[in-house]
């Protein structure tokens, strides 16, 4: 697979959709080390089951995890952070990781508990999460959806 390729699959197995998918796309060649610390960030925009589209799908996630760890990758964080105004733990829950998270021991960071450092993006102030930087490979499990922001 070259990095310009985009990969489509269709089905309603999300979770063994998703780990095919990996596997085509050779994630953990291109990860490598397998002591490589994984962040995972779904998206957890506010408190709601996954069907209503806001958030990522429970199994989504266990997909990339299963995979992550069939491949012999353990050294992974669930990290996010909901938008102002909402509970992150809140999502967690409503979303279905607390079982992933604990079925496959893969802890949770609430980035909105984070400590942050500020940042200099080309002369705008950015605020990065510690935890998030101290990341060496980063997952993200976006939601294509459109809303205010």
């Amino acid at each position: 697979m070259e990095k310009k390729d985009i990969l489509i699959i269709h089905g309603t197995d999300y979770k063994n959709m998703t780990i095919r998918i990996l596997k085509r796309a050779g994630l953990a060649e291109q990860i490598g080390d397998r002591n490589k610390k994984i962040g995972l960030k779904p998206n957890l925009v506010v408190a709601r089951d996954p069907s209503e589209g806001a958030t990522t799908h429970a199994e989504i996630l266990e997909g990339v995890v299963t995979y992550l760890q069939e491949c012999g990758f353990n050294n992974l964080t669930i990290m996010e952070g909901s938008w102002v105004g909402d509970n992150t733990r809140d999502a967690f829950r409503a979303a279905g990781y607390e079982r992933i998270s604990r079925q496959y021991g893969v802890p949770f960071k609430d980035m909105q508990a984070d400590t942050w450092k500020s940042c200099d993006a080309a002369g705008m102030d950015i605020r990065i999460c510690d935890t998030a930087a101290q990341m060496d490979f980063m997952i993200n499990l976006p939601v294509l959806k459109g809303h205010c922001q």
